[in-house]
């Protein structure tokens, strides 16, 4: 590992302890970590999204949904009758698992032994709430179909997709790829959910990560919270 990465490493992980870290310093971390992870892992994964945000084609998650987006295809009206969709590769709670072992092996890897006991530790739900609004930006290429990654705020935090059929128009099958819960915990109904595709994540005076549309994203930002009209900053609170 060359010296600046190592050094990066160490300024991210002095962040991610403290829970002082943003959208920014992840897609950085993630970047520099990319050729340093094996082929085929999660982070790798993460590092070529950064690298082809705008008509990615091939990877783990493509992989992980080709079979029943094929499947949905070929058999669109007799899923909405309910035929049953093939398994697919675990995601949501099982995928928030790959990735608390991923980031722990670049640390080390940084020479940093640090161990995540859980998924649920605040600082990393921090991570995975900073990771899912830097996907929400980019497009997959599933059938030849180029599909939005779309952030969905409500009692959880999700990055979904919804792909139409290529043989029926206004017929889509919506795949979640991960899911954080627990971010709004008063939400009531519990199926509410706000699009927040093309927002951006910041942290605030409070501690907390929130957020905010892009345009408001300024070199002045004002970071407290509370300077903002409801509705504007989408919070992270604590578990």
């Amino acid at each position: 590992m060359n010296k600046y990465t190592h050094h990066h490493i160490e300024r991210f992980y002095e962040k991610f302890i403290s829970r002082s870290f943003d959208q920014d310093d992840a897609a950085m971390f993630i970047v520099l970590a990319r050729d340093y992870t094996p082929v085929g892992s999660i982070f790798r994964e993460l590092g070529d999204f950064l690298a082809h945000p705008d008509e990615k084609n091939r990877g783990l998650v493509i992989r992980a949904f080709q079979e029943t987006i094929d499947f949905f295809d070929d058999n669109t009206l007799e899923t909405f009758d309910g035929a049953e969709l093939p398994k697919q590769r675990s995601s949501g709670i099982g995928v928030l698992d790959e990735v608390k072992a991923s980031l722990c092996a670049i640390f080390a890897q940084g020479g940093i032994e640090h161990e995540i006991e859980s998924r649920n530790e605040l600082r990393f739900r921090d991570f995975v709430f900073c990771l899912i609004f830097l996907l929400g930006n980019f497009r997959l290429k599933m059938n030849g179909q180029l599909v939005q990654i779309q952030v969905k705020y409500g009692n959880a935090l999700s990055l979904s997709i919804s792909y139409e059929s290529a043989n029926y128009d206004r017929h889509y099958l919506s795949l979640n790829l991960m899911l954080l819960c627990g971010v709004w915990p008063q939400c009531i109904p519990t199926y509410y959910e706000k699009d927040l595709s093309g927002y951006m994540v910041r942290r605030f005076s409070n501690g907390y990560l929130g957020a905010i549309p892009y345009e408001l994203d300024v070199p002045c930002l004002d970071t407290d919270m509370l300077s903002f009209e409801k509705g504007v900053v989408w919070p992270l609170n604590d578990y």
